[in-house]
């Protein structure tokens, strides 16, 4: 059962790349020739024409972290492992791809900038600059909450701290060496991938010392400065690649015990809508599974960090929509971690998802304690990619709206962006039951509508873009259907759940407006004749 459904879902996502891919690049017009921004810029820094092998995994590493793996789970649980698939494949390949693969070609026409630059330039002004504010909020939540978990992660979890520790300075000399040496690829990547798995054993021997969380939240501030500020080839992009290999080898050995493995996937086929709680099927599978099948995060990685360093258009299948499916398949596999389990267990999905890659391990001989550790410190490595990564767009879109590019936004910018999250990280918010908790927790419900509500206005905005340059635009306008309604359906039923005037309640009905309003004002422009 379970390695029929793998390998399945991995037969489509190969097909879909091959065919759907093709169609994407044929439709769209995707030119080799064309100079990317990478290449006319190309100012060592941002700008930084990058190898697709390379690229490939500082993307994935971006976009993925612990998303495809927390959102999938949570969806199997509340409704089944058979609707939760199904939004996977078909997400994947004719939403999140598209999304994806639109993201960064609109980016690469518009030298390098994001989905909010093409959007003021198509649609208008007060539009583009209203979605731009919207991103760069939901840009610093994520760089709040995931300032929080990384930190809580350091303080329980000490040999985590070691090992990220390590992982940086890993990466600084994997940079260093691929950029100042004329050592081969094939010499360098094997040494280093090693160098960073020795991170984990390192990690477990030598865990970090109790300190503060004021000193880790502290020192993660600093390393997201540096890593903002740094050339991209020096410690983020090698960093990001490094990291991706520890999901390809879960991914890899997983597959090879799913097929291995004798033992029964223990989770319903469907569950009920259980409309008591506001758990509808629609639209909560769909704002649940988020980066398995689409994700608005991905949009700002693909314009942001992705599109500066695209050598040649050619690439965009290779990396965007590529990295895409790859993530539907990871995806799929957390599925069967849970399946194995027999539900979330304590410690929540992203142990549940170690304790099932532990099982198919253990089909390879691998004992269940070393396969557990590894799948928990891989996982955890990679909120630090998302914390660096998350910080240098942010910069990004602060010099895109004041139209401030130069050495002192570069410094200045990066650490406007990160004053309000080092304030935030201390903030505390008192529920009406008296409960004290973190403020990013408060509106934790709202973010996965926020997220796939700016999927939504991403794909809008490639609508215009296609209408823009008389490119038939049916293919995207469907996926961008779709994901307007789910968010916004939800978000009326946040409203009416938690009240108008209440923190949940009245944050919901602002984005609702947001997104309505950017939504009808880029619709006028797809409606009108050419």
């Amino acid at each position: 059962m379970l390695f029929t459904l793998l390998a399945l879902s991995a037969l489509l996502l190969v097909l879909a790349y091959r065919f759907y891919g093709a169609f994407l690049e044929r439709h769209c017009g995707i030119d080799p020739d064309r100079e990317t921004p990478a290449c006319e810029i190309n100012d060592g820094v941002d700008y930084v024409p990058t190898r697709a092998s390379v690229l490939f995994g500082h993307h994935f590493s971006s976009i993925a972290g612990a998303g495809p793996i927390v959102g999938p789970i949570i969806a199997a649980a509340a409704f089944g492992w058979l609707p939760t698939w199904f939004w996977i494949i078909l997400g994947s390949i004719f939403v999140g791809g598209v999304h994806d693969f639109g993201s960064t070609l609109m980016s690469l026409r518009y030298r390098g900038r994001s989905i909010t630059s093409t959007c003021r330039e198509l649609v208008g002004e007060t539009t583009g600059k209203l979605f731009l504010l919207f991103v760069v909020l939901a840009l610093i939540y994520v760089i709040v909450v995931f300032l929080d978990l990384t930190v809580t992660g350091f303080i329980n979890q000490p040999p985590v701290a070691t090992a990220s520790g390590w992982f940086i300075v890993v990466a600084l000399l994997f940079g260093l060496t691929a950029r100042r040496t004329g050592i081969s690829y094939k010499i360098v990547v094997p040494v280093f991938v090693v160098l960073t798995y020795l991170g984990l054993v390192v990690g477990v021997q030598f865990p970090a010392p109790e300190m503060s969380k004021v000193f880790w939240t502290a020192a993660v501030l600093i390393y997201c400065y540096c890593a903002a500020i740094l050339p991209v080839g020096v410690l983020m992009q090698p960093r990001d690649f490094l990291s991706a290999t520890f999901l390809y080898a879960i991914m890899l050995l997983g597959v090879l015990g799913v097929f291995l493995y004798d033992g029964g996937f223990d989770l319903p086929v469907v569950t009920s809508f259980q409309p008591s709680e506001l758990n509808y099927l629609v639209p909560f599978l769909f704002i649940t599974v988020a980066c398995g099948a689409c994700s608005g995060f991905h949009s700002i990685v693909s314009s942001g960090t992705t599109s500066k360093q695209i050598r040649t258009e050619s690439d965009v299948k290779k990396i965007a929509y590529g990295a895409m499916l790859v993530e539907g398949l990871l995806a799929v596999f957390a599925l069967a971690c849970i399946g194995v389990v027999g539900g979330i267990g304590e410690g929540g999905p992203v142990a549940t998802f170690a304790s099932g890659t532990a099982v198919f391990f253990g089909t390879l001989g691998i004992p269940e304690s070393v396969g557990l550790t590894f799948a928990t410190l891989a996982v955890s490595t990679f909120l630090l990619t998302t914390l660096d990564t998350c910080t240098r767009l942010t910069r990004f879109l602060l010099e895109e709206f004041f139209e401030w590019r130069s050495q002192s936004s570069r410094y200045i910018g990066t650490l406007l962006v990160l004053v309000l999250p080092a304030l935030a990280a201390f903030t505390t918010f008192t529920a009406p039951d008296g409960t004290v908790m973190p403020a990013w927790q408060a509106v934790w419900p709202l973010f996965g509508s926020t997220n796939q509500l700016l999927a939504a206005l991403a794909l809008i905005t490639l609508v215009v873009f296609l209408k823009h340059r008389g490119i038939a635009f049916g293919f995207a306008l469907i996926p961008a259907a779709v994901m307007v309604g789910m968010p916004m359906t939800a978000l009326v039923l946040m409203v009416g759940q938690y009240g108008l005037f209440s923190l949940l309640g009245s944050v919901s009905c602002v984005m609702f407006v947001l997104g309505l309003y950017v939504t009808v004002m880029s619709m006028r422009f797809v409606l009108q004749p050419r």
